[in-house]
């Protein structure tokens, strides 16, 4: 039975900034990779730059296929303005119902992002009584939790998908230009080879386990 990966971000480019690597190393290994984008994505910055839904929704397609991704699912609440509430929890509750997913890896409670923490909040919920064996919490640049609220314990190697990761960040063209174009990009490699260090990898992701079982290595 081929393992399934749910991915759920609360805006496009989450999940390639938090867990890129890893989704891409779980598809190269015949996984099926699901991401899952909760708001619609346009927003207006606090320099009053616009980015619109379907210009970011283009963006989040061309990237997941870079990363190996079978399928993007959009959902459209508002961003800023994510609500972990009974209608938000019954939608995703559906999605995880029909993938069925081995593993869901979504946002840190102690997010700086507001969306980030419903979100959070949100794969709790769905994941409860054990519903999904294998829940882990990520951190997004540059909305990173507490150093000490964030407590990573699974580490994954990346140094086979690091490129293909900063591939599809640049992706986003208009994220990418946002966070500073190849600034971005050095930020998210030295995170990598710094999460790397600490396991004797080149490159690295790291997950705070929520729940995990033996599942995820049969």
């Amino acid at each position: 039975m081929t393992t399934k990966i749910l991915a759920m971000g609360a805006h496009p480019d989450d999940m390639e900034l938090e867990a890129g690597g890893s989704l891409a190393k779980f598809a190269k290994r015949g996984c099926d990779v699901y991401l899952l984008i909760l708001t619609a994505g346009g927003y207006t910055d606090i320099n009053g730059n616009t980015y619109y839904d379907k210009q970011l929704r283009n963006e989040a397609e061309k990237a997941s296929k870079i990363l190996g991704i079978k399928d993007v699912i959009f959902l459209d609440y508002s961003t800023k303005d994510l609500q972990a509430n009974g209608d938000t929890i019954t939608e995703v509750d559906s999605i995880v119902d029909k993938l069925k997913p081995d593993v869901f890896i979504s946002h840190h409670p102690f997010d700086s992002h507001q969306d980030h923490k419903a979100a959070a909040d949100i794969m709790f919920a769905v994941s409860r009584q054990g519903r999904v064996k294998n829940v882990l919490s990520g951190s997004t640049l540059p909305y990173r939790p507490n150093v000490f609220a964030f407590r990573p314990q699974f580490f994954v190697d990346i140094t086979e998908t690091l490129e293909t990761k900063l591939t599809a960040i640049r992706a986003y063209e208009t994220q990418y230009k946002k966070f500073g174009s190849e600034e971005l990009i050095e930020h998210v490699k030295s995170m990598a080879i710094h999460y790397g260090w600490a396991m004797g990898y080149k490159y690295a992701e790291c997950f705070e386990v929520i729940r995990m079982d033996d599942s995820i290595w049969r």
